[in-house]
């Protein structure tokens, strides 16, 4: 469409200059707003891609923080369980320290039993050779006897045979016949008693100091091995311990460079929002600016044409338009599911503006024009999907725009002039949506306002 301008007479060359004028300032601000726009939706797209990695970040950051959280429970246990192991290890250590002391007292045992039994060793060597000798002596008396006498041989034979048993029945023989050598008998049987008490000692003691030293050797040894088993167990956990702890120290590390991810994101995400208010405060700028030119450039137009009309004409009856006022028809039949405001949204998941009026329709349903106009814009959004503006200019002073987010597809291009109620695309779903419905905005002088509030009743 094109605007209204004031009414001019067609020949004089000052109001087609003027009307040439105020058609190249609208021209120019529109394609300067569309630009500002198109600037502004990048940005737009860029916080919105900025919010999406922040909401994910802060997952990694839980997650992080979960992984040093068990990181740090699993070396506080491994740390319990090296305390108990060097306490075991302790006790071993004290255990053969104490089996290492024993062992010197059993070994100086030892030495006195071996002593003991070397002695009576050497008592029963003692032993035997008095008895031998005292049986010699004997025997040799009772030969001498019975050589003196045929009549004993039969004694001779019994009291040569030297065994234990015979001892007793020779020395009462002896005793009898032979008085003489009594004493020498009696001196025997002594020492043959002496004999088998010292061969008795000496086993008993031998056998004490064998026990005394397995005993010994088998406390010693099973101290040595508790020390080895405690000392490999405290080495194994002491592993664990050093393992637990590099694990601890890289979740803390992890989890530091994902708030540091998190801070950079966050901090981005600051400065597009300060760009985006920039940007805003420039398009109210620039449309200031517009609409002095533009009021400036009418009022010279104006000027121009009361001149020639008053030198031309007198009829004194120059008539002019103006821009309609009229409201806009809502682009599809159906009712508003979701008003412009703060909501959380249904794909990101966060509280973010809703920067429009969202009317159910199923998809497929024509979307028609709002109201007369250009289309200025059309493309893709990750955000919006499909998209298409309409420029209206200028409604009462106010330089409107509407815009048609979600479509499945648009029968209109870029440049193409509208009115209102022409089908324009159909509803879809395209973009960031959970279903088919048609996203409608609307823009004052650049900046984005409720459809709702002023356009659309």
């Amino acid at each position: 469409m094109t605007r209204d301008l004031p009414h001019l007479p067609e020949k004089p060359i000052l109001n087609r200059i003027a009307c040439g004028l105020v058609a190249s300032v609208l021209s120019v601000t529109m394609l300067g707003m569309a630009s500002a726009r198109a600037k502004a939706d990048d940005l737009e797209d860029k916080r919105n891609q900025l919010d999406s990695q922040i909401e994910a970040q802060k997952s990694v950051v839980e997650g992080a923080s979960k992984d040093l959280t068990d990181a740090i429970a699993a070396l506080d246990s491994s740390k319990t369980e090296l305390a108990e192991a060097e306490a075991s290890l302790a006790q071993a250590e004290s255990r053969l320290s104490e089996a290492k002391e024993l062992d010197s007292q059993r070994a100086a045992e030892l030495k006195a039993a071996e002593t003991k039994a070397e002695k009576a060793q050497a008592d029963v060597a003692a032993a035997q050779a008095a008895y031998d000798s005292v049986d010699a002596r004997t025997s040799e008396e009772i030969t001498v006897i019975t050589q003196q006498s045929g009549a004993l041989a039969e004694l001779s034979v019994l009291f040569n045979d030297v065994g234990t048993g015979n001892i007793n029945q020779r020395a009462q023989l002896a005793d009898t016949l032979f008085s003489s050598s009594a004493l020498e008998l009696d001196e025997l049987t002594e020492r043959r008693f002496r004999l088998d008490t010292a061969k008795k000692e000496a086993d008993e003691a031998e056998a004490k100091a064998e026990e005394l030293r397995k005993a010994a050797a088998d406390q010693l040894e099973a101290s040595k091995q508790a020390e080895q088993d405690a000392a490999a167990k405290r080495s194994e956990v002491a592993e664990k311990v050093a393992q637990h702890d590099a694990a601890r120290e890289k979740a803390d590390s992890q989890l530091n460079a994902e708030k540091g991810r998190q801070s950079e994101l966050e901090s981005e995400s600051k400065d597009v929002d300060r760009r985006i208010q920039e940007r805003i405060e420039q398009q109210k700028q620039a449309e200031a600016e517009r609409q002095a030119r533009e009021r400036e450039a009418q009022q010279k137009s104006s000027a121009d044409s009361g001149s020639s009309s008053g030198s031309s004409s007198n009829s004194g009856s120059g008539s002019s338009g103006s821009s309609s006022n009229a409201g806009f028809i809502h682009p599809v039949d159906g009712g508003i599911s979701s008003p412009y405001g703060m909501r959380v949204h249904p794909v990101l998941g966060y509280s973010k503006l809703h920067d429009g009026t969202d009317f159910a329709a199923g998809c497929g349903t024509p979307i028609r024009a709002a109201g007369d106009g250009v289309v200025s814009e059309r493309y893709f959004n990750a955000g919006y999907g499909n998209r298409l503006m309409i420029d209206h200019g200028s409604k009462g002073g106010t330089y409107v725009t509407t815009g048609y987010n979600h479509a499945s597809s648009y029968v209109v291009s870029v440049g193409d002039h509208v009115s209102q109620g022409q089908v324009i695309g159909y509803v879809g779903t395209t973009g960031y949506s959970t279903g088919c419905h048609l996203h409608l905005m609307a823009w004052e002088n650049g900046s984005v306002v409720n459809p709702m509030a002023r356009w659309f009743k």
